[in-house]
């Protein structure tokens, strides 16, 4: 009876390692959107609830690191600048005109 209880939480886990939350995380969100005075709000926060706790269990490290990187704000570099004159300055050693 043991052998049965550790397979079967063995391949419960496996089964939540494996799973793709995506539709289920994006409907709670779009049903959750409007506010918490509809009663689709009241269906779908259990469901997001128990997802998000799931991703909690199951990738703490990864979940971590999201949040931390969510914190630390937007850090994208800035947009290149068009430059015309960029190959005629550019070395002949690079590849420019010999």
């Amino acid at each position: 009876m043991i052998w049965f209880a550790v397979i079967l939480g063995l391949g419960a886990g496996f089964a939540l390692g494996r799973a793709r939350l995506d539709g289920v995380v994006d409907w709670s969100e779009d049903w959750t959107a409007p506010g918490w005075r509809t009663w689709r709000f009241w269906l779908a926060a259990p469901v997001g609830l128990a997802c998000l706790a799931l991703v909690w269990i199951v990738r703490p490290r990864r979940t971590l690191a999201n949040v931390r990187s969510w914190r630390a704000g937007e850090r994208l570099h800035p947009a290149p600048e068009y430059d015309p004159q960029w190959a005629q300055r550019r070395p002949a050693s690079e590849g420019g005109e010999q």
